[in-house]
């Protein structure tokens, strides 16, 4: 990346990378409202719609779409691989078409595309990891059910403690990173805690994200039910990455 951009000039490239899996009654809408936040990009943004071997009609409406509309970018799997896998197609996809900052968000548009901006103004300050927070002045999830909320919160402040680190929304998929460090970070997990994985192979690396606030809603009464749960084996998933963390910085502390 140029110096320039490092010192807060141009506007960097933007691949946004949704992930879908049999999304079909709510994917046309989604790629829609991000295209509209892409014409108000000021630089290039292309949306990069990673089809994880939907079993609906979501890949036919992704494939027409891309001939309808400009920005659009499609890979598809031809077997469903998983969240984690999703992403990485997609962040390489941002790779090669020579993408500045690639950035993550739901198909679901429970978060806001506008923030996408918001992304690209702090990606332009040359941050080179930008996550969105629930839990900032000005973030709020009001909207999702109050148990939900609780179980977010508590495991957010866990997670932090745990990792030693004072980024408020750990948990956070909506994200953002230049693509050549996201590229970088070698992520295994398949299922939605990639996002914890990633954040401890950034703060690994010596990266800790600049937060911002946003607002996440719900899932409208049309579309499918999330696939998100907070199983017993998510839950695992989720905290074996900061307990990790937590053992290297204790192995680190007695060997002084």
């Amino acid at each position: 990346m140029s110096q320039e951009r490092q010192a807060g000039g141009d506007w960097p490239s933007l691949g946004v990378v949704v992930p879908v899996y049999n999304e079909e009654r709510g994917i046309e809408r989604a790629c829609r409202t991000i295209l509209e936040t892409a014409a108000r990009y000021p630089g290039r943004l292309e949306v990069i719609a990673v089809d994880d071997g939907s079993a609906d009609r979501s890949a036919e409406i992704l494939d027409r779409l891309r001939g309808e509309v400009s920005g659009l970018d499609v890979v598809r799997h031809p077997v469903n691989r998983g969240y984690g896998q999703a992403l990485r197609t997609g962040a390489q996809r941002a790779a090669e078409l020579g993408l500045d900052y690639v950035a993550f968000i739901d198909s679901d548009l429970t978060n806001p595309p506008s923030d996408l901006l918001k992304i690209g103004e702090l990606a332009r300050q040359g941050n080179p990891y930008i996550k969105a927070s629930r839990f900032v002045a000005g973030g709020d999830m009001s909207a999702v059910v109050p148990a939900r909320r609780v179980v977010s919160r508590a495991g957010n402040l866990v997670a932090a403690a745990l990792f030693g680190t004072r980024v408020r929304d750990v948990t956070n998929g909506f994200r953002a990173g230049r693509t050549d460090l996201v590229c970088s970070w070698p992520t295994r997990e398949n299922t939605f805690a990639v996002i914890v994985e990633e954040f401890g192979l950034a703060l690994a690396a010596g990266v800790e994200p600049v937060e911002f606030p946003t607002s996440l809603s719900a899932r409208s009464g049309e579309q499918r039910r999330s696939a998100f749960s907070y199983s017993p084996s998510l839950i695992w998933a989720y905290l074996r990455y900061p307990l990790l963390a937590r053992a290297r910085r204790f192995r680190s502390t007695t060997r002084r």
